[in-house]
């Protein structure tokens, strides 16, 4: 099972509750359905005295539809919300690609980068644009870090109405 996410759209947090619900109502039925069964295994095994209206078939059938619902409903959202997972990261490692001058080529197919030095580099087929981001970024020059303690002491400075 996917591991919840953190997810600032109120739709997609959305989602994810009623994920979460819905996997909460499922596991309830699961365990009322458990001691439906058991109390019917007894009395058909005969080591309960008991009459049969002390277990409803209707409740075991019903428990079981529940809980269809309910997984069938979690494990649909999961799949909706690791596709839009999918279509972000997607999404941005195009952007990334473009950005930095990356093309989509037909002929030669596939992500192409053309270095300051001129060199055509492949960097992945055109389906993948995340392994083409990645590779992209072994090829781009580093930027160094900016130093926090300058960084700090231009932020912090009060500004003078001189």
């Amino acid at each position: 099972m996917a591991q919840p996410r953190t997810l600032p759209a109120p739709a997609l947090k959305t989602l994810v509750e009623s994920t979460e619900q819905a996997k909460e109502t499922a596991r309830e039925e699961i365990a009322a359905l458990r001691k439906d069964l058991a109390a019917l295994e007894r009395l058909l095994s005969g080591k309960r005295k008991s009459q049969p209206e002390d277990v409803s078939l209707h409740d075991i059938v019903h428990g079981a539809l529940e809980i269809f619902r309910c997984a069938a409903l979690a494990l649909e959202n999961e799949r909706l919300l690791d596709d839009m997972h999918d279509a972000v990261e997607r999404a941005l490692a195009e952007d990334f690609l473009h950005a930095n001058g990356a093309t989509l080529l037909r002929e030669p197919e596939g992500w192409h980068w053309i270095s300051p030095k001129g060199v055509m580099h492949h960097l992945a087929t055109g389906d993948a644009p995340a392994e083409a981001a990645k590779k992209l970024r072994r090829h781009l020059p580093r930027v160094p870090a900016p130093q926090r303690g300058a960084q700090a002491d231009t932020d912090d400075a009060p500004e003078s109405d001189a």
